[in-house]
C-alpha cells in the first residue's frame, strides 16, 4: 500500500513550483534556475533536488501548471461551425498568451528530451491538449459518414500549425475570418460526396 504524501514535502514542492511559476511569466524558461527558485520559494535547494530531478522537470512542470486547454464546442453544431469554434479558441489562446511561444521554443529545442521525461510528458501533453477536442469532433463526423476518414494528426497540423507559425514568426494576428478559411480549405478535401 502507497504511503500517504509528507504534507511538509507537498508543502515544499508547492513553494517551489510556484516560485517557478512566477519566474516563468516574468522571465520565461531561462529565468527559472536553480538559485532562483530557491531564492524565490524560500526553499533549500537539496529539497528542490528532492521534488525535482533537473531543472528540465521543473521547468515542465511550471509550464504544465500554465497549460491553457481549447474550449470544446458544443457537439451538437455543424462540424463546419464546431470546427471554426475550436479553431478560433486555440487561436486565441496561441496568440493571447506569450507564454505559449515561449514553451515551444523552449520544447522545440529538444533539451536531449526523450519521450520517456517530464519534458516529454510535457510535449504530449500539449499535443494532446490541442488535439484531443479536435479527434473528438473528426470521430464523430467520420463515424456519421459527413466526413471521408483521414489523418487526424494532420487535421490538427492543418488547422493549428498555421496559427502557431504565425505567432512564432512575428505574422500577424489570425482573425476568425482566417479561421474559416483554414477550415473550409480542410473540409473541401475530407467532406463526404453526399454531404
Amino acid at each position: 500500500m502507497k504511503s500517504p504524501t509528507d504534507p511538509r514535502r507537498a508543502r515544499s514542492r508547492g513553494k517551489l513550483l510556484d516560485a517557478a511559476v512566477d519566474l516563468l511569466l516574468a522571465g520565461g524558461a531561462a529565468a527559472v534556475t536553480v538559485d532562483a527558485v530557491t531564492r524565490v520559494s524560500g526553499v533549500a535547494r537539496t529539497t528542490l533536488y528532492r521534488n525535482f530531478p533537473s531543472t528540465d522537470s521543473l521547468i515542465a512542470e511550471a509550464f504544465r501548471r500554465l497549460l491553457p486547454t481549447p474550449e470544446a464546442p458544443p457537439g451538437d453544431a455543424p462540424i463546419r461551425e464546431q470546427m471554426i469554434q475550436l479553431g478560433t479558441s486555440m487561436a486565441r489562446m496561441i496568440q493571447d498568451a506569450p507564454l505559449q511561444q515561449s514553451m515551444w521554443g523552449w520544447l522545440a529545442m529538444g533539451r536531449g528530451a526523450g519521450n520517456d521525461d517530464e519534458v516529454g510528458e510535457l510535449r504530449r501533453g500539449v499535443v494532446d491538449s490541442y488535439a484531443a477536442p479536435l479527434h473528438t469532433i473528426l470521430s464523430a463526423a467520420e463515424a456519421d459518414g459527413t466526413l471521408i476518414p483521414g489523418d487526424r494528426d494532420l487535421a490538427v497540423a492543418q488547422i493549428a500549425g498555421p496559427v502557431v507559425l504565425a505567432r512564432m514568426i512575428g505574422l500577424r494576428p489570425f482573425t476568425e475570418t482566417d479561421i474559416e478559411i483554414l477550415v473550409d480549405d480542410f473540409l473541401r478535401s475530407r467532406l463526404a460526396a453526399d454531404s
